[in-house]
């Protein structure tokens, strides 16, 4: 094993992982990510979402504040000490448990409330895996 991670079967885009304990947002944000042709992956906790960052070192994490196991911070931290996760930006998606400054402090890119209309974090996302994609 080399330690470097591994490619998306079928993709040559990193992928965008959307981190939430509700499903029904998942559904939502990766059907919505994926009209616009993103590759999405799932992770129902901020661990699901650590191990899926090592393995495929996607673009764009979309990451709700409050999760069992590590929360949307934590899980931006620990992006943010890796040596493996210098291009993986963070979003922070939340119903309003952290406030944009901690979400900053902890390392965030950009912040969503779940309230927000969702073209902005669209078009956020899509910026950030267009600054990732080889042109």
């Amino acid at each position: 094993m080399s330690g470097l991670p591994a490619a998306l079967p079928g993709s040559d885009f990193p992928p965008v992982i959307v981190a939430d304990d509700d499903p029904d947002v998942r559904t939502m944000l990766r059907t919505l990510l994926e009209l616009d042709g993103h590759e999405v992956m799932e992770a129902k906790d901020g661990d699901e979402a650590w191990r899926l960052c090592l393995e495929y070192q996607p673009s764009v994490v979309v990451a709700d504040i409050q999760m069992p196991g590590l929360d949307g911070l934590q899980l931006c931290r620990k992006i943010r000490s890796s040596q493996y996760s210098a291009g993986i930006r963070v979003i922070a998606y939340t119903a309003g448990m952290a406030t944009p400054e901690e979400a900053r402090r902890a390392g965030c890119d950009a912040y969503f409330l779940k309230t927000d209309p969702l073209p902005r974090l669209r078009e956020k996302v899509r910026q950030y895996v267009d600054a990732r994609t080889p042109k």
